[in-house]
């Protein structure tokens, strides 16, 4: 397990203070009205993981679960992916079966864990009304990927596995990045020109 990462079951959501609500808009560019808790601070002490709902009335369905927020991290990410990360990754999914496997489980723990945080009233209302959504909810996996046979962004991944240490593409995105030794993004305003898959 990844150092300092946490099991679903582990942890317990606290309140979000105003001070925190406007860190995590500067983050990530807008309100987060979708918002459940944070899951993972960075060393600095400001939100790096986010927990957010799968569905609201009228907004939508919100596929990715854990939203990586850390400015520093996307920033990374994003240079990851615009070097071939993605495609780098997506062949060693076709080539290497016992990766495949664990991207499988990963996928399918996403997809439960994101089933679990609906209400019983919300699968009602969307079973009844949206059940072309119940399925995205309920079989996509790791940042709302359908197709399961590729990769579709890194920065869920890496969320994923910041939180739970199983995600095997997150693992490997890990590994190429840490945190930095200073940081003063969130503190000094998160700029946003290199954003996520988001």
């Amino acid at each position: 397990m990844v150092q300092g990462c946490w099991r679903m079951n582990d942890f317990k959501l606290d309140g979000i203070s105003v001070e925190q609500r406007e860190i995590i808009k500067g983050q990530i560019g807008r309100e987060p009205d979708n918002l459940l808790g944070i899951l993972r601070y960075c060393p600095f002490n400001q939100p790096a993981v986010l927990l957010t709902h799968p569905y609201r009335p009228g907004k939508g369905v919100f596929p990715t679960s854990y939203w990586l927020s850390c400015p520093y991290l996307v920033r990374a990410v994003s240079r990851l992916e615009a070097g071939g990360m993605i495609k780098e990754l997506s062949e060693l999914l076709q080539q290497d079966q016992e990766f495949r496997a664990k991207l499988a489980r990963s996928h399918q723990a996403y997809a439960k864990l994101r089933y679990s945080l609906l209400t019983k009233e919300e699968r009602a209302l969307i079973t009844n009304n949206f059940p072309n959504l119940l399925g995205v909810l309920q079989d996509s996996g790791v940042g709302g990927i359908v197709e399961q046979q590729g990769i579709k962004c890194l920065h869920a991944h890496l969320a994923d596995h910041l939180i739970t240490g199983e995600n095997p593409v997150g693992k490997l995105v890990w590994a190429r990045l840490n945190w930095p030794e200073q940081c003063q993004i969130c503190q000094n305003g998160a700029d946003r020109g290199e954003t996520g898959c988001d």
